[in-house]
């Protein structure tokens, strides 16, 4: 047995409790009963941690429910009301906090606009904590605070590799904001962490193999197979963006490094380099502006062909899309770029299904989503003694 591996008492206890925690969230209410069997721990054990988390306020007791032999059991829940998460969504443009409960109801937002790039994240993601702090019932009862950040990330060590929208690169952003608010903090990537909520109960629940895509101020994507999200060896997978589309003369510099990509023509970013605002766009293009029309032209066909070769490659049953692209052109894109998958795509790929998200979705809802699935994770990696 290696030394440097833990093997107290107190990591199996904590194993323990931690399997019946997440079993009550996910499958309560649930007797005590039910929880040794599911958990295949003795009855005492399980009273014991059930006791515990009454005590400390995560678990409650439901009215008994009718038996016809024995004692009536007691439905166990979480107490979910009175336990509370921040999520922060890091965009390249504002900063969005959500201070969420337990059960996932929103108790306050906040919102601040980019205004100059001083103080650019970090000042701003700092005033919109300060300013939930201000709204939580009771700060002992603040789990965390997750973050979903437009940018590469190293969740496992809290590290913003490279977000060229926010001037990062190796930036310590969680041990800076646990440094500053003595909380816990979680962050992953804003594509990551919307395919993980997708996957988990969402529009890619059922799915096995799917890609998520989102076409914003960057062009971002995640890939899962086999219920599995990649990550790649350096947490750069599913890239999207970085998608070569444009080759020869005409293939323009990107800030990875590389040229061609298809964040050089199809997302917000460039829009702007070209003198563009999305709103102004969409009216050009719906005006059927010859100038408009020709890039809109190139945007449809670069998305086709880069989004094309991923399904031929992976072979996906879903991809998801969604951004502020999408939002603005809705089925008109969308309806383009299927086009060109159909025509594009082998017949042993045809049967992918594309979903459009109705709108973007609120990520700091999702980056407080983020604590929650900490909170009652089980920490199976420790059990390897």
């Amino acid at each position: 047995m290696q030394a440097n591996k833990p093997t107290s008492n107190k990591l199996l206890k904590s194993i323990n409790q931690q399997k019946v925690l997440r079993l009550i969230f996910t499958d309560g209410p649930i007797s005590r009963v039910e929880l040794a069997e599911k958990t295949g721990l003795t009855q005492q054990t399980i009273t014991n941690i059930v006791n515990r988390l009454l005590q400390d306020r995560i678990v409650l007791e439901m009215t008994p429910t009718t038996s016809s032999v024995g004692r009536k059991p007691v439905p166990l829940v979480i107490d979910g009301s009175s336990m509370y998460a921040i999520g922060i969504e890091v965009a390249v443009q504002y900063i969005r906090g959500s201070l969420m409960d337990f059960q996932n109801k929103r108790i306050f937002e906040v919102k601040r606009e980019k205004i100059d790039r001083e103080g650019y994240p970090l000042a701003y993601m700092i005033q919109v904590v300060d300013e939930l702090l201000q709204h939580v019932p009771d700060q002992s009862r603040l789990q965390g605070i997750g973050c979903s950040i437009q940018g590469l990330v190293d969740s496992k060590q809290g590290i913003v590799l490279y977000s060229p929208g926010l001037g990062y690169r190796d930036f310590p952003l969680r041990d800076r904001l646990e440094e500053k608010y003595g909380l816990p903090v979680l962050l992953d990537n804003d594509v990551n962490l919307l395919a993980l909520v997708e996957n988990l109960n969402g529009r890619l629940a059922a799915s096995q193999n799917n890609m998520t895509l989102k076409l914003d101020y960057g062009i971002g994507g995640a890939i899962v197979a086999n219920n599995q999200l990649c990550s790649g060896a350096n947490h750069v997978a599913g890239e999207f963006g970085h998608y070569k589309v444009v080759v020869g003369e005409y293939a323009v510099k990107c800030h990875c490094g590389g040229k061609g990509c298809l964040t050089t023509i199809a997302s917000i970013s460039s829009l702007r380099r070209s003198g563009w605002k999305l709103d102004e766009f969409r009216t050009r293009v719906l005006e059927r502006e010859p100038e408009a029309i020709a890039r809109f032209g190139s945007i449809i066909d670069g998305i086709g062909l880069a989004l094309s070769n991923m399904i031929t490659m992976l072979n996906p049953e879903h991809v998801l899309v969604t951004g502020a692209l999408v939002d603005a052109f809705r089925d008109t894109l969308i309806d383009a770029v299927k086009e060109r998958i159909a025509s594009s795509v082998p017949d042993t790929c045809k049967g992918v299904e594309i979903i459009c998200l109705p709108e973007t979705p609120n990520e700091s809802i999702s980056a407080a989503g983020l604590v929650m699935n900490d909170f009652f994770e089980v920490p199976l990696e420790q059990l390897s003694l």
